[in-house]
């Protein structure tokens, strides 16, 4: 009795201490898009002690010590510890970024970062989802390192980015095109440039010969593979997200106004010993604008295009499953319009404006058959529209001097009428008259792919060991639909008289529309895949390997099917995660070649040492978690190939009338053309890739460091020596070769102060090219020679300065033809021989893509408020505006013709003489130089993203997550140049006449269901 007594007395006294320590906790666990489903919940001190979030998010855990933290982790996150200061908690999870444990899409397969002994870059769309662009490879430039890109316009369905893995290193344009891979299926790139980023799960970009190995004959330009997203289990999950904003281009051009303009041409008049054009009163009327109509001054930038534009963006996505059925469903529309302003008053209800419009669907089905077989169905269209008005490059037009001018036309006549360009060259009717009444022309893209496939377990056979096969359908069809009518009745309204003149076309009455239409493309294509696979760990050892088959066909309207065949094998060990060793090939081929010359063995090989784990360094530096030097070699293909695609076939076409015999008259008659190349082969890239992989703090530091040397050979190029005396075209040959090497750099810090999470990502990408051999005409003086010089190296005259006076130009080299004056241009004479010619062009400035692309992305969360913000810029690359761009009589006067030398300003000119003559030493289409091409660089804020999360106890209904934001998209610019009114990323010897690119800032709400 007493015995029980002292047990009762001893429960009495433990049991509130005992129901306080089985304290039990209830909460949700979230990112930036809603519940994180399997994340995993612990009690710090006690890791037996955990749970496991349910496909909502949610868990419910008893705590069994007075700890009161909780340690959350999820692979791709960073593992947080959270203090429970209620029974009732919302934990937001942070992305990682370079975690060990992070899972990595590679070819035909995925592996952890900690076991991948390859060369890639990985995103998860996440991080991208929010940026306000309608193309997902314009959001990735800065953020993965060894992508380069370029954005040459802004126009509403044409404003995607070109972009390259490492840069380039073929001498053929077509052959720097990486291979895109959409769920191991390969992509064109209008295909890509159309996905909706809320169909991504990930994106990860293949670079070095271990990881594209596997792709042979298509590699050698790196791969970019796109994963879609996919159900999972648990009930239906609904995520809406609307989003609009405003575009506007990142600069707006000046131009001088009627007054300046025409006392410049007076000036370069003189300059050519002519009289002026214009007389004192006819300046005072432009400087006073007492005389809109008969002395008119219109910025035709200003009055043609608006201060901004609309963009609208909604996704509505749907996804869960049970057991048996795993769904995810998307559907999205994105409208871009144009800047232009509506001249039309809406009286033919035409929309002559640019605008795109795109509808996008995906359904990704799994389906679990059987215990051991797993089916998979997608289904994926996309259905685009783009409107352009019938008119010439409207840049172009406000550009050209020759078209328009700020005193050429008033916007309308005083009777309502429209004007036309007056004393131009082309006195065409005013660019607001044609963009109201001339048409339209609208394209109508439609895109289809069906992915069936299906993988059977064979552990019956051999335990890891699968079967997996598919069949792809994929076809794109775009239609044009054109809406055209000649030019429109214009007049000239002379203010002297109050009268009025028709246009030299003499047309008084309105012409008909005219409508037309025709097809752009039409192409289809079909794949098919099978292989084995065979992933098994055996204790500390872990072996996979991988054969497989893969066939397609390429048809399009204009062409006989292009037809490729390969066989890969891919295979892997690693001992304890810590010595690795990856061996992949492919023996594959292409119709483009000879049926006895068309297949090749492409293979590659790549190790890695994890030296933390060894002993010896885990003692050493213990908060060194991760430390693997990786090393990889091999061979990889291009397919790609110039002009004919069958180049092996030798080319007889009609030509030449010939008389045979005595017969009168003559026949047709056939001529050789083009000699064929009978061993014309692939490209080929020897690519060398070293690499350190860091990971310390506790994940809170990581980074990567890559160095790559590339030899890419067999390039097929035309033979420059082969005199033209010949008489007959030559087919290219595999002679070319370049060297490409260069280095990267991934490093990010995440960590927390308080309540706010943070995190700092840097990257830099560095690549650089040397032409070694392209079989050039020997050439009279070395610096002629393009070979040992970037692919795309400039050529031209050395500017020196400008001549000053007659004795300057008496004593100074100078071209033979034409005059030159003080205040014009002066170039090096290389070859001594006192004449400017081509003999004195030389390499000038760097090619224009970049050699060195860095990114900034700099992260912070606080609560519910999260933010993001992304710097991008590129270096070591040169660009030039010729022509209407630029050049006076050609451009419109800018501000930069205010600078220009005059006998007053001969030191501090920044422009040469103004001239009436086109073909002047002055003009950059004639006399290319390093005046004009400028090395260039630049730095943009090119994303930002603030959202906030709305706690679950304010959300009504049955809405279980919902997302405020504001994002924004190149949104500043700074640049080192001011010679040029041009988007850095303008293409060179160009006159810089593309539709602007545009800055956005958007607006947006997602809410999950």
């Amino acid at each position: 009795m007493k015995s029980i007594s002292l047990h009762l007395i001893i429960i009495i006294l433990v049991l509130p201490v005992f129901t306080m320590a089985q304290r039990t906790v209830t909460g949700i666990v979230k990112d930036d898009n809603g519940p994180v489903a399997n994340a995993t919940i612990s009690e710090k001190g006690n890791g037996a002690n955990g749970t496991t979030a349910g496909n909502d998010g949610r868990f419910r855990l008893t705590l069994r010590s007075k700890s009161n933290i909780l340690v959350v982790s999820y692979i791709g996150y960073v593992t947080q510890e959270v203090t429970v200061k209620s029974d009732n908690i919302e934990i937001t999870l942070q992305a990682s970024r370079g975690a060990m444990e992070d899972v990595i899409v590679v070819g035909f397969g995925k592996k952890q970062r900690i076991t991948n002994t390859g060369s890639v870059s990985t995103i998860k769309a996440e991080e991208i989802r929010l940026v306000p662009t309608a193309n997902v490879q314009n959001a990735l430039s800065g953020r993965l390192p060894g992508f380069f890109s370029q954005q040459r316009s802004g126009q509403p369905g044409n404003d995607a980015a070109d972009y390259f893995i490492r840069g380039v290193s073929s001498l053929n344009a077509e052959g720097n095109r990486p291979l895109i891979i959409v769920d191991d299926i390969e992509y064109t790139y209008v295909q890509l440039s159309q996905i909706n980023v809320n169909e991504i799960e990930s994106i990860s970009i293949l670079k070095d010969a271990s990881t594209t190995a596997i792709y042979g004959i298509k590699g050698a330009n790196g791969v970019l593979v796109v994963t879609t997203r996919r159900g999972s289990l648990g009930k239906p999950r609904v995520n809406v997200r609307s989003e609009a904003g405003a575009q506007v281009p990142t600069f707006k051009p000046k131009f001088l106004n009627a007054y300046q303009t025409a006392l410049l041409v007076n000036e370069a008049r003189a300059n050519d010993g002519l009289a002026p054009q214009f007389t004192p009163e006819e300046l005072q009327h432009f400087q006073n604008g007492d005389d809109p109509y008969g002395h008119p001054d219109v910025n035709w930038y200003d009055a043609i295009f608006k201060n901004y534009s609309v963009q609208a963006n909604t996704n509505v996505d749907i996804s869960g499953g049970t057991g048996t059925v795993k769904y995810f469903t998307s559907f999205g529309a994105l409208t871009q319009n144009g800047a232009i302003k509506d001249f039309s008053g809406n009286k033919e209800n035409l929309n002559t404006n640019y605008f795109f419009r795109r509808f996008n669907f995906r359904t990704n089905l799994d389906i679990q058959a059987t215990r051991t077989l797993s089916l998979r169905l997608d289904v994926t269209g996309r259905f685009g529209m783009i409107n352009t008005p019938n008119t010439s490059n409207i840049m172009e037009e406000i550009y050209n001097f020759d078209k328009i001018t700020p005193y050429a036309a008033p916007f309308m006549n005083p009777n309502g009428t429209y004007a036309y360009a007056y004393n131009t060259k082309h006195s065409l009717p005013t660019l607001n008259a044609r963009l109201a009444l001339s048409g339209y022309t609208r394209t109508k893209q439609n895109d289809l792919n069906i992915l069936f496939g299906g993988t059977q377990k064979l552990d019956a056979v051999l335990r890891g060991l699968s079967f997996t096969g598919r069949i792809a359908y994929a076809s794109t069809w775009d239609v044009w639909r054109k809406l055209l009518r000649d030019l429109p009745p214009s007049y000239h309204y002379d203010a002297a008289t109050g009268s009025y003149s028709i246009d030299p076309r003499g047309r008084y009455s309105m012409p008909t529309y005219a409508v037309s239409a025709g097809s752009n493309v039409s192409d289809k294509r079909v794949n098919i895949q099978a292989y084995l696979n065979y992933d098994r760990i055996f204790g500390d050892h872990q072996v996979r390997a991988m054969v497989l088959l893969n066939q397609s066909s390429y048809t399009n309207q204009a062409s006989v099917p292009e037809n490729f065949r390969g066989y890969s094998l891919s295979a892997g060990y690693n001992y304890k995660r810590k010595y690795l060793v990856d061996l992949n090939m492919a023996y594959n081929g292409s119709d483009r070649f000879q049926s006895d010359n068309r297949y090749g063995l492409f293979p590659a090989v790549s190790a890695g040492w994890n030296i933390a784990a060894e002993p010896f360094f885990e003692n050493l530096l213990p908060f060194v978690k991760l430390f693997k030097l990786r090393a990889s070699y091999g061979m990889v293909g291009s397919d790609a190939v110039l002009s004919n695609r069958y180049i092996y076939e030798q080319v007889y076409e009609p030509g030449g009338h010939y008389s045979f015999g005595e017969t009168s008259g003559a026949s047709q008659g056939i001529r050789e053309g083009t000699l064929g190349n009978d061993r014309v082969t692939w490209e080929k890239k020897k690519s060398q890739n070293y690499a350190l992989d860091v990971n310390l703090l506790q994940d809170r530091l990581s980074f990567t460091v890559e160095y790559f040397r590339d030899l890419r050979i067999d390039q097929l190029v035309y033979r420059g020596s082969i005199p033209m005396v010949l008489g007959i075209g030559t087919p290219p040959v595999n002679i070319g070769s370049v060297r490409n090497r260069g280095w990267e750099l991934i490093a990010t810090y995440q960590d927390k102060i308080g309540n706010v999470q943070f995190n700092i990502t840097p990257t830099i990408s560095v690549a650089r090219n040397i032409v070694l051999f392209k079989d050039e005409a020997a050439q009279r003086y070395p610096w002629l020679t393009a070979t040992g010089h970037p692919i795309n190296q400039p050529f031209g005259y050395r500017w020196i300065g400008f001549y000053q006076n007659q004795a300057d130009i008496d004593k100074s080299a100078k071209p033979n033809t034409g005059s030159v004056k003080p205040g014009d241009l002066k170039y090096e004479d290389l070859n001594g021989d006192d004449v400017i010619d081509q003999l004195d062009m030389a390499p000038i400035g760097k090619p224009n893509l970049p050699s060195t692309n860095v990114g900034l992305t700099l992260g912070a969360r606080y609560k519910g408020f999260s933010m993001n913000v992304l710097f991008q810029g590129a270096y070591d690359y040169s660009f030039s505006i010729i022509g209407s761009g630029i050049e006076p009589f050609k451009s419109q006067f800018q501000p930069i013709h205010l600078q220009r030398w005059t006998p007053d300003n001969p030191e501090g000119a920044l422009f040469p003489r103004l001239t009436t003559d086109a073909a002047s030493v002055n003009s950059g289409t004639n006399y290319m130089s390093d005046f004009w091409l400028i090395n260039a660089h630049y730095i943009r804020l090119k994303t930002v993203e603030l959202s906030y999360q709305v706690p679950d106890s304010w959300l009504p209904l049955k809405i279980n997550n919902a997302r405020f934001y504001i994002s924004g998209y190149n949104l500043f610019t700074w640049t080192n140049y001011k010679k040029y009114q041009q988007d850095p990323e303008t293409a060179s010897n160009s006159v810089g006449d593309s539709y602007l690119n545009q800055r956005v800032l958007n607006l947006g709400l997602q809410i999950g269901l």
